[in-house]
């Protein structure tokens, strides 16, 4: 029987501790800044009851013409990328999980029973489902020819685009107690490229589902099951000829993306999305709520944000220049990608977010915890 922490239950844990503990991490009250950037709402739309009381991600999916959003009870919607305004609204009675991916005509998504579901992405018509081999946590990917899914229990799939069929299957033991996530799978170099919660990075052939290689990135060390946990649970970065991939209670690594060789590693522990700014830097944000830029090139840390400390941040997006996080009061914090200093911040909501904010087009998009999504644009002041 497998055993899944949720990891905002788990970061809960870390940060608040027992009330008998004088070592708890009290949250940061929000830090002074001076604003230099003028934060506008280019609009607001309700897409159901959002995450409620799952502790689940629900990340939206962004394209040139929708924004693709959603609730935990299988409320599916899609609203226009310029205006947000609806297109259609889709009621599939699903237990959704992970999030969304849109492309090729498709909208993508797995649920806690273990379906895969694709829609359309003009109608919201569904188009098929497939049951998997357990819960599907992790946002799922398509190069338009297949979609790939990736479920709890150590298996990621790939499934015809068109109709549904499973084409091979890839699978990987996973321990008996992991973070209840899963990064999501990225297709790039005829490879689909993959991390699980045993800390191993896999590079898979996107045709046939063999491996190309698989490296493990962190070792599990302590005493207990809590400790010992190592997860891949965010997001893996394919850019420079390199694989870019952070462990839960582990370490931030970059591996060659052709024979999965580590080029470098550094202590880092995350549980959340990464991004980059194309041009040599990461952002993480970490367990504790410190924002880090991370050297592509050798994993030196080139500034640390710690005035976020102990907010339980999203993940990283990175939006023109600009690195922006969610806590759980609700606001969006934006710092200056080259130091890290705080530039600009608004509340957009009082109970937190379903997902890391999506950035496209230098626009911010971002679902709130009960279900507001909203788009925002800065401009300099």
């Amino acid at each position: 029987m497998k055993y899944f922490l949720l990891p905002l239950m788990l970061a809960s844990l870390v940060l608040a501790g027992c009330s008998s503990n004088p070592n708890a991490i009290e949250p940061n009250d929000l830090p002074d800044f001076e604003a230099s950037y003028k934060v506008k709402r280019l609009w607001s739309e309700g897409v159901g009851d959002g995450v409620e009381d799952s502790q689940l991600s629900l990340r939206p999916a962004v394209t040139a013409l929708q924004v693709i959003a959603g609730d935990v009870f299988g409320d599916v919607y899609a609203v226009s990328r310029d205006k947000g305004k609806r297109q259609w609204r889709k009621k599939t009675g699903d237990r959704i999980a992970g999030g969304f991916y849109a492309g090729y005509g498709m909208v993508l998504y797995g649920t806690r029973e273990g379906m895969a579901v694709a829609l359309d992405a003009e109608t919201g018509e569904e188009l098929w489902r497939t049951q998997l081999s357990g819960e599907v946590l992790a946002i799922p990917v398509s190069d338009g020819s297949l979609t790939i899914f990736q479920t709890q229990d150590g298996h990621v799939v790939a499934l015809d685009a068109a109709t549904g069929e499973q084409r091979w299957d890839f699978e990987t033991p996973v321990p008996t107690l992991t973070l209840r996530g899963l990064a999501q799978p990225t297709i790039a170099n005829d490879r689909v490229y993959a991390g699980f919660a045993n800390a191993k990075v896999a590079a898979l052939d996107l045709a046939s589902g063999a491996p190309v290689w698989e490296q493990r990135i962190a070792e599990a060390t302590g005493r207990s099951e809590l400790d010992r946990l190592i997860d891949v649970d965010s997001n893996l970065i394919v850019e420079g000829g390199g694989v870019f991939a952070v462990t839960f209670q582990g370490r931030i690594s970059v591996m060659d993306q052709d024979n999965g060789r580590q080029y470098w590693d550094k202590d880092m522990s995350s549980a959340l999305n990464i991004s980059t700014s194309g041009s040599g830097s990461l952002f993480v944000a970490d367990d504790v709520g410190v924002v880090r830029a991370v050297d592509q090139r050798g994993g030196t840390v080139l500034w640390k944000q710690d005035g976020l400390y102990g907010r339980r941040l999203t993940g990283t997006a990175f939006q023109d220049g600009l690195v922006a996080v969610g806590d759980y009061e609700g606001y969006i914090h934006w710092l200056n990608a080259d130091d890290g200093s705080i530039v600009a911040r608004k509340r957009h909501d009082g109970d937190g977010f379903a997902g890391t904010p999506v950035s496209y087009d230098d626009i911010l998009y971002v679902l709130g915890y009960d279900g507001k999504l909203s788009a925002y644009q800065l401009t300099p002041r």
